[in-house]
């Protein structure tokens, strides 16, 4: 919850402090060239989620992260950490009784087949790094880097463009499949999550940085 939507998420990314976690590894070798956008993360479950209260006790599968393994732990729920490949077959054999994803992958792995409701609550992001190695980008020779960067960010904007307009199209593919009912929050009951899950901020300040916790809070 720390962005509020994906134009928040822009700003951030272009925000000095953005560009600058492109470089946080830099002294192991690697540099980032920009953000490709999946787009804001939904929570999926076989019951309605309004409230955090709504998901005590229930089981969601996560990617390996312990922030999202916090993330669900603040609002009383079982994070297991478990292959994307497998959340399918979890689902649908309610092994799991929910999860968190994008409306491109809810829609394109069936999710939403076998899971009733889908909460639209943008609590999270999933985004990709373009990457490469600080030896390879230095080693080129300058006018040949300038323009190969210039090239890559008109490439990676209309990449997050189609992105954008897929999000759209699949959530849409999702209400006409008439498999999952679409849970719109109320300002007040995603405050409960947002709320809920703001410890999580506090928890992982010192590891991540409270500058950059703070800049991505600014860019809303």
């Amino acid at each position: 919850f720390l962005f509020k939507d994906m134009a928040a998420v822009e700003r951030f990314q272009k925000s000095a402090k953005g560009q600058e976690l492109l470089m946080a590894m830099k002294n192991k070798g690697l540099i980032g060239l920009g953000y490709l956008h999946n787009g804001m993360k939904q929570l999926s479950a076989n019951s309605p989620l309004r409230v955090p209260a709504d998901a005590k006790g229930k089981k969601f599968r996560i990617q390996s992260s312990d922030v999202l393994a916090a993330q669900f732990k603040a609002v009383g729920a079982i994070p297991l950490k478990k292959p994307f490949s497998e959340v399918f077959t979890l689902l649908q054999t309610k092994a799991i009784d929910g999860q968190e994803n994008t409306w491109s992958n809810i829609y394109s792995k069936k999710f939403y087949e076998v899971q009733p409701y889908i909460t639209e609550s943008n609590h999270g992001l999933i985004d990709y790094l373009v990457v490469t190695s600080v030896e390879f980008w230095m080693g080129l020779p300058d006018e040949i880097r300038t323009e190969l960067k210039k090239a890559l960010d008109e490439a990676i904007a209309f990449g997050n463009e189609v992105s954008f307009k897929k999000a759209i199209e699949d959530r849409q593919k999702i209400i006409d499949s008439g498999r999952s009912e679409i849970i719109t929050l109320t300002d007040a009951e995603r405050q409960q999550w947002v709320d809920a899950m703001k410890p999580v901020w506090k928890q992982f300040k010192d590891e991540i940085g409270k500058d950059y916790i703070e800049a991505a809070v600014s860019s809303n």
